[in-house]
């Protein structure tokens, strides 16, 4: 079934506002999904509760914006 015109709205706005959170973030929702096997009411749900609760600029405050940098090693010849 597709989603109401509303459903696609509010997807669509959720989308925008993890992609202004930065990549770090959107694995982060990614990963929360996986876990809970959420369908698209769950989904648009967990989009507003992000949306409410998260502002890029308090995620950039807490360096939630990108990931911890990779560690190097060195590889003996």
């Amino acid at each position: 079934m597709s989603p109401a015109v509303s459903d696609t709205l509010r997807l669509q706005r959720g989308a925008e506002h993890v992609h202004r959170l930065g990549a770090r973030a959107l694995a982060e929702l990614l990963l929360q999904m996986a876990r809970e096997r959420r369908d698209l009411d769950d989904m648009l749900d967990l989009l507003d509760a992000w949306r409410d609760g998260l502002s890029p600029a308090m995620v950039r405050a807490a360096r939630g914006d990108c990931f911890p940098p990779r560690v190097l090693h060195e590889v003996p010849a």
